[in-house]
């Protein structure tokens, strides 16, 4: 299914550059248990996770209305653009599954002169159908946009589409399929100096 994959080595793990790191991937992913992950284990702090999700619980509740997205992005920008002119590691925690919603944040870490690495999160679809459904709402996505997200990412998220975008390093982080819960996945990726 996916033609392009590179894993992280178990026994050495990767290193990504302080600058932008972009969680890519479908709902259920892992994604925010990896950030999570990162953050308990020191990481990076807890300020340096830009979450879509807890921005839009923060200002809008359980709501979720597409009405609400321009402040929710306006806000989102801010925070990112924040760590980056402080010269700060942010971790933006959405799906970036579609160019333009990638290329907002590139354009944010360009104007600061920082790296942009994406962390890939390839995950099965019948892997995110069953994660998702154990998700408690508001997180819960509807069953047919999981699949959609999932065809989407498939489609979108090759390595060099990515980097012709502007994406220095691309990781894929490791999942189910190799044995590795994103928890465990986390463990094995690092911010340098």
């Amino acid at each position: 299914m996916f033609d392009d994959v590179e894993y992280v080595d178990q026994r050495s793990g990767v290193v990504v550059p302080v600058g932008l790191i972009l969680l890519v991937g479908p709902p259920a992913a892992g994604k925010t248990t990896f950030a999570q992950a990162w953050v308990c284990g020191g990481r990076i702090d807890a300020d340096g996770v830009v979450s879509c999700d807890l921005i839009r619980r923060e200002r809008f509740g359980s709501r979720f209305d597409v009405d609400d997205d321009p402040a929710l992005f306006e806000e989102m920008d801010r925070r990112v653009e924040a760590r980056l002119a402080a010269a700060l590691p942010v971790v933006v925690d959405a799906t970036h599954v579609m160019a333009h919603a990638r290329s907002r944040m590139i354009a944010l870490a360009a104007r600061h002169d920082r790296p942009v690495t994406a962390l890939r999160f390839r995950v099965a679809e019948p892997v995110l159908l069953r994660r998702n459904a154990r998700r408690s709402t508001p997180a819960r996505v509807p069953p047919h946009e999981v699949r959609q997200y999932a065809w989407i990412t498939a489609r979108s998220t090759d390595r060099g589409r990515l980097v012709g975008e502007g994406i220095r390093i691309v990781v894929d982080v490791p999942g189910e399929a190799e044995g590795f819960t994103p928890s465990q996945a986390a463990a094995m990726i690092r911010l340098g100096q």
